[in-house]
């Protein structure tokens, strides 16, 4: 009877660290975050179409702004979508990856140690791929909330945002949190 007792106990104790670990894993946000501070790419594009009395010519900085898409704005994007708070999966995925596919173009971007790096072309890697036009990035940008705008997007089919990894590894990353704000 005694080792019985003994056996439950030592059982319970294993269970009690398991579900603790998979709380510090997946639901508790860390308390230090690096914050990094980007000037948006479009503000030098915006003042240059603005005229002598402060009005821009709207579609002259859409359309300046797609012709100079580049790396910048692809980072600014993810950054205030919250990339960075994704996190190197702690059960062996890897980093994240989020790919971009943006008209003809397609761009993927991976944290690794807490730093972004963007680059043109895909990843085989990817756990997440967001679709949309050059135009609907640059409003974005242009937008004074990109999380509302993208929230917006989504939910008016101009962006699609699609869960390539499953769910385990997404959450490992951090990802599920991020997904469901855009999602609403």
């Amino acid at each position: 009877m005694k080792k019985w007792l003994i056996a439950l106990l030592v059982f319970l104790v294993v269970i009690v660290l398991l579900l603790a670990g998979v709380y510090a894993v997946f639901f508790k946000k860390s308390v230090h975050r690096n914050q990094i501070f980007i000037e948006n790419p479009m503000k030098k594009i915006v003042e240059a179409n603005m005229d002598a009395s402060g009005k821009i010519n709207e579609q002259a900085v859409i359309e300046q702004g797609v012709r100079e898409f580049n790396i910048n704005y692809i980072n600014y994007i993810l950054l205030a979508l919250g990339v960075g708070d994704l996190r190197k999966s702690l059960i062996g995925y890897g980093n994240p990856v989020v790919e971009l596919a943006l008209d003809n173009e397609i761009w993927s971007s991976e944290i690794k140690d807490s730093t972004l790096y963007t680059g043109l072309g895909g990843n085989d890697n990817k756990d997440l791929r967001v679709t949309m036009s050059k135009e609907e990035a640059v409003r974005a940008l242009l937008s004074p909330d990109i999380r509302q705008f993208m929230k917006d997007s989504v939910a008016n089919g101009n962006t699609q945002i699609e869960m390539i990894a499953g769910n385990v590894e997404l959450g490992s990353k951090g990802y599920l949190d991020m997904y469901q704000k855009l999602k609403g």
